[in-house]
């Protein structure tokens, strides 16, 4: 009795010691936990201590963290953010008072969440893409051990894509070509090459998306699901700088067997697929299997602002010549009331 009674004891102190310091949540993209008190991070890793041991976390592994002493609200607003109700999220950030929170880490993700709401929205027409930036590189700059960081300089390249700053855009794009993940490496390679296409650089653009479909990494990463996601965007962009080049029977061979063999679900790659596909048909003097092309952009693929934007400029074009002025007009009205801000818009 004596012994059992010494065990529990033992485990209520144990308990005791874990309920004195904060257990923080790290939810990795395989949907597994990590369980204990963040004590370090920097841009690529974050340190988990429990129970003195130290587990580091890469960065290019978590989905993302919940702190065990943060306000309510900041859970609210990542769930907005999930659900792409930005308007929402920000309405609730605005109501935390960081100078009450006394762990910086929490502190940083209310100014994350609140730098990328104004950046989703802005890239959605919906507010000023100078402002947005200016705010998240602040964030960057005042936060430069974050998580968030790789996340934060892609969408400030982004950002400077849709004010068609090209080259500043893909110098913080480069940033994510300097960690050892193939995924991110991946990313910045095919960031790239739609910035430079973008621009109007197809050759520089075609080196980009090439170097992606090359890279390779022999290890268990080749079977990442963002690695194959990258892999087939690479291929989209080929596919479009083909089509510049005046190769448009090849350009529309390698979409139409990307669209194949890709998930109809996914936005992204749907979205930028059948807007390569539409551009290599018109370039072609297809307009009407054009139209069709990008009218799966319009009805299937609408939560892509960007892609969208670009859809329903074409369709402008393409109504008028098929004779549908209406329509036309339709288009037109719809990408200047929905995406004011985008280089589309203006064209």
């Amino acid at each position: 009795m004596k012994k059992h009674g010494a065990t529990l004891i033992l485990i209520a102190c144990l308990c005791a010691t874990d309920a004195a310091v904060a257990i923080d949540t790290v939810k990795k993209k395989t949907n597994e936990s990590v369980l204990g008190q963040i004590s370090a991070m920097d841009s690529n890793t974050v340190t988990v201590t429990k129970r003195g041991t130290k587990i580091r976390v890469p960065v290019s592994q978590i989905k993302m963290i919940l702190y065990d002493d943060e306000p309510s609200s900041l859970s609210l607003a990542r769930a907005s953010v999930a659900h792409g109700r930005y308007e929402d999220a920000l309405r609730v950030l605005g109501e935390i008072d960081t100078s009450r929170i006394k762990r910086k880490w929490i502190v940083a993700d209310v100014e994350f969440f609140k730098a990328l709401c104004a950046a989703q929205l802005a890239l959605r027409g919906e507010g000023d893409i100078s402002d947005a930036g200016s705010q998240m590189v602040r964030f960057v700059s005042a936060y430069r051990d974050n998580y968030h960081g790789l996340g934060a300089n892609r969408l400030i390249g982004d950002l400077l894509v849709a004010n068609r700053q090209y080259g500043s855009a893909v110098n913080y794009y480069a940033l994510l070509a300097e960690v050892p993940w193939l995924d991110y490496r991946l990313q910045a390679a095919v960031d790239i090459g739609w910035a430079h296409l973008a621009a109007g650089k197809t050759d520089e653009a075609l080196a980009s998306f090439q170097k992606a479909i090359d890279m390779k990494q022999a290890d268990a990463e080749e079977n990442n699901a963002d690695v194959q996601q990258q892999r087939k965007l690479a291929q989209v962009g080929k596919a479009r700088c083909l089509a510049e080049k005046g190769r448009l029977d090849d350009a529309v061979r390698l979409l139409r067997q990307t669209i194949d063999q890709a998930d109809p679900k996914n936005i992204v790659l749907g979205a930028r697929a059948y807007n390569a596909l539409g551009t290599a048909l018109r370039k072609a003097g297809k307009p009407r299997d054009a139209l069709l092309a990008f009218l799966h952009v319009d009805i299937l693929y609408f939560a892509s602002p960007e892609d969208h934007a670009e859809a329903l400029a074409n369709l402008a074009e393409l109504w008028h010549e098929v004779h549908k002025t209406d329509r036309a007009i339709q288009a037109q009205e719809t990408l200047r009331k929905r995406y004011k801000n985008s280089r589309w818009a203006s064209q």
